[in-house]
């Protein structure tokens, strides 16, 4: 009982200058991300009359979660590193240390708040965002700006011998009516290898759930010969074309951007695609799946790295831990999408490759440490 309260006092001190440390290196990190770009543009259309203040501003509040999950991350190392610098220079950590209070107790009162931050981290990624990025497409495509990129849908069919039988795919899916649809159709060949042998090209089309089928209207169907010459060619107003079950399924959750997903959503999505064929899209969610956690956890941990890169041993006016911390943050960022590009090619189980950003920022900051001067 008689080292409880200093103790408490310690969390107390730590936390309350930690957290507003942070939360002003979120504000700050999350205006200088938005202002140059996203911010300039939501005044170009208020001033050209194409939106409101009030519509900015709300436009302006759903492009914050897609930006605090890159921003939190790196408030929480900096953040770390400014106050454990102050604490170094200010001979406050000395203080600490003459005190009885040990270096692994300081880490644990930062380890809570970087668990904190984590959480938060993890609530604005798995139920902020969901919410906020379908809105945010639905107010750019309401106003008809050109902000919301087009995105298409693709279906692949294989027959019994895994060979390709049917590609499938919609040019245009963020509009309520489909756009833009292309067929292939694929035969077997005597070499055993497969063949174009005819192509429907659509204007628009709709899925018909009663029927199971897409009906196509305004198109164009080409045969083609065994050498791939077009030897038919013919209009239609409408075309009723068959595909797998789970073109339809797959369809309704494309449009929903699997990327914004929750990860209950996100798994389900991943179950769909590995039961109807689609494989060759299941790394890359899976990765995407894994790092709905390893995410957080980075959040949480990049905490104790920025108080170990911040403290000083001697009082010194040099700025090596928000250099390493630069460029733990920098190596950390580009390894983040790297991961999910690195994931789609199968090669390592996606729920290691999720992991690499943040082993890697641990391995880096013990080397950078390793190199750090001893003496100011």
């Amino acid at each position: 009982m008689k080292f409880a309260k200093p103790l408490t006092l310690l969390d107390r001190y730590l936390g309350t200058q930690l957290v507003l440390i942070i939360v002003f290196a979120i504000a700050l990190f999350t205006l200088i991300w938005l202002a140059p770009d996203t911010l300039f543009k939501l005044t170009q259309y208020v001033f050209s009359g194409q939106i409101s203040w009030p519509q900015a501003a709300l436009m302006f509040l759903y492009h914050l979660p897609e930006v605090l999950q890159n921003t939190i991350p790196v408030a929480v190392l900096l953040g770390t590193i400014v106050l454990f610098q102050r604490l170094s220079q200010n001979y406050e950590l000395v203080a600490f240390f003459a005190s009885g209070i040990s270096a692994a107790r300081i880490l644990r009162s930062v380890l809570w708040i970087g668990l904190f931050f984590g959480l938060l981290h993890a609530a604005v990624n798995e139920w902020v965002l969901p919410q906020t990025a379908n809105r945010l497409e639905k107010a750019y495509t309401d106003h008809g700006l050109k902000d919301v990129p087009d995105r298409n849908f693709l279906f692949v069919e294989k027959n019994h011998q895994k060979q390709l039988s049917k590609f499938f795919m919609i040019g245009q899916i963020q509009n309520p009516q489909l756009s833009d649809f292309i067929i292939l159709y694929y035969v077997e060949t005597p070499q055993n290898g497969v063949r174009i042998s005819r192509i429907l090209r659509a204007r628009t089309g709709q899925w018909m759930p009663k029927r199971r089928q897409w009906q196509l209207v305004d198109g164009i169907e080409y045969m083609l010969n065994d050498e791939g010459v077009y030897k038919d060619i013919r209009k239609f107003d409408t075309q009723q074309i068959r595909t797998d079950r789970y073109a339809a399924i797959l369809l309704d959750y494309t449009r929903l951007n699997p990327m914004a997903m929750p990860w209950g959503q996100l798994k389900q999505y991943i179950k769909l695609l590995k039961e109807g064929g689609q494989l060759q899209d299941v790394p890359f969610f899976e990765v995407r799946l894994a790092q709905k956690w390893s995410a957080p956890v980075a959040t949480a941990i990049f905490a104790l790295l920025g108080a170990i890169l911040g403290m000083e041993r001697v009082r010194t006016n040099r700025v090596y831990g928000l250099t390493f911390g630069a460029l733990v943050i920098f190596v950390y960022s580009i390894l983040v999408p790297f991961a999910g590009s690195f994931g789609s090619l199968d090669i390592v189980a996606p729920g290691l490759v999720a992991w690499i950003p943040l082993t890697t920022a641990i391995a880096l900051t013990g080397l950078l440490q390793l190199l750090r001067p001893r003496h100011g």
